[in-house]
């Protein structure tokens, strides 16, 4: 463990690593919906969500499954804030060996996967007429991604890989993260709280960056949160009272997809108050502060309980972080992958209705899940370390764990 950590914290998180894995699930679940888009219309037929494949057992993914992004970004601030934060500050990393470090982890297969993409595309463009769901793969949206400033406000809409939108986010990110630790700035509560309000603002009149920072600092608070709580020794005396809680959200949650008693109320309430407007503006305002509600109490409840649990109970077992391991190939190959099954199915003359089938989902998942592993096992990991051993002339054992494991 790095000197510069909290002495109380476990040396990895795997439960946080397992999240990571799930939360990449969820975002593959929510854009299953994209094989029934094309050429800016719903295919033939329509698309009607309630028939996506186990939809009464999926359909909160399905609704509100972007939000699994948020967790990402949620999970990066409280990590970056203990791994890096006191090493940055106390001058222990500089900013080349930082961004090279984070760059190594993420460019590989971002790369691979971008090419990939503008080959497939092309292959769309070709035999359907159209490209799929993405349209702006032009050279310069091309060398926006080779730089990770696809999503920093330069962009004319989504390009290319339309997931990697979020790494793009999460190295703007690292930029600021630095820049704060550097100057000595971490343990400005009041600054890091500011930067929510301001990712806010960012997110609603520039750019996307700003959804990030809100989760992103939020994590940070959530992390400084629990350094607080283990030098105290408040650890036990909180944790179950903290896991009661946690429970009780996710309950509340799950259960208003099912039941939806707290959108009737909110309805009734809405359409008193402003009769003019269309129970579908109540509609969105109430999924706008599910989500608020998700991000702000029910994510940072469950990152703190589960890190608290790990310190407390001791750590998981290893293989819990092979969700964590192969989250990012799965975040990244699955938009191609989709892409590939969309051209066999055109290529067999098949109706996009196909993907309705919950065949169709299992398919998918038994390509995806084990491709990510091995992509993570025998591509991003070999090629991260032959790109740090060369750049920095260290080998496996000497690269640092939290840098190895840190997959973001």
């Amino acid at each position: 463990m790095n000197s510069n950590q909290n002495q109380n914290s476990p040396q990895h998180f795997y439960a946080l690593d397992a999240i990571r894995g799930i939360a990449a699930i969820i975002v593959v679940l929510y854009h299953w919906q994209f094989f029934y888009y094309a050429n800016d219309t719903w295919v033939q037929g329509g698309f009607e969500k309630t028939a996506l494949p186990f939809y009464i057992y999926l359909q909160a993914f399905y609704n509100d499954g972007m939000v699994a992004v948020d967790l990402f970004f949620l999970l990066s601030g409280f990590i970056f804030f203990w791994l890096y934060a006191e090493r940055i500050a106390n001058r222990n990393i500089h900013f080349g060996k930082f961004m090279f470090f984070r760059l190594s982890r993420l460019y590989p297969i971002h790369l691979v996967t971008l090419v990939t993409v503008a080959i497939l595309q092309w292959l769309m463009l070709r035999n359907a007429g159209h490209y799929f769901i993405i349209q702006f793969n032009d050279s310069y949206h091309f060398v926006l991604n080779l730089l990770f400033m696809q999503n920093w406000g330069f962009e004319k809409g989504p390009s290319f890989n339309g997931p990697s939108w979020s790494v793009s986010v999460e190295v703007a990110l690292y930029l600021m993260f630095f820049v704060i630790c550097y100057l000595k700035l971490q343990h400005k509560k009041w600054l890091l709280l500011l930067m929510i309000p301001a990712g806010i603002f960012i997110q609603y009149f520039y750019s996307i960056i700003g959804k990030g920072m809100y989760s992103f600092f939020l994590g940070a608070l959530v992390y400084y949160l629990y350094v607080w709580m283990t030098k105290e020794n408040r650890t036990r005396k909180y944790l179950p009272a903290l896991a009661v809680v946690t429970a009780i959200l996710w309950i509340m949650l799950f259960a208003e997809y099912q039941f939806s008693f707290f959108q009737e109320i909110w309805t009734k309430l809405y359409m008193q108050v402003l009769p003019g407007k269309s129970p579908e503006s109540s509609a969105s305002a109430f999924g706008l502060g599910r989500n608020f509600f998700f991000r702000t109490a029910v994510s940072p409840c469950t990152i703190l309980t589960l890190a608290l649990w790990e310190t407390s109970r001791g750590v998981l077992n290893k293989k819990w972080a092979l969700l964590g391991n192969c989250s990012y190939a799965m975040y990244l190959i699955h938009f191609p992958l989709q892409i590939i099954f969309v051209l066999v199915a055109d290529a067999f003359h098949m109706n996009r209705l196909v993907f309705r089938s919950p065949y169709t989902l299992l398919l998918f998942f038994l390509i995806l899940l084990p491709l990510s592993l091995i992509t993570y096992y025998y591509f991003e990991l070999p090629a991260q370390e032959k790109l740090r051993a060369r750049f920095f002339k260290t080998n496996r054992a000497g690269v640092n764990i939290a840098d190895v494991k840190v997959t973001t």
